[in-house]
């Protein structure tokens, strides 16, 4: 068994790793503040900098949808 402290902490990561924005996945988890969601969150320098590889913004493609 697993406690719900640490299913809300794996939801919280999976959701950023997928790219959900933080914002959403706080009001899901109920966290008050941006900040303190950041706290639950944990990813690596390594998985950092392959999701903003990813981003459009830092030269990604744009999803199939939006081209």
């Amino acid at each position: 068994m697993i406690s719900t402290h640490t299913a809300r902490r794996t939801f919280a990561t999976n959701a950023h790793k997928a790219g959900v924005p933080t914002l959403v996945i706080a009001k899901i988890t109920g966290h008050r503040t941006e900040k303190t969601l950041l706290n639950y969150i944990r990813v690596t320098a390594e998985e950092n900098a392959m999701m903003a590889s990813k981003n459009v913004f830092f030269g990604g493609q744009e999803p199939e949808e939006k081209r």
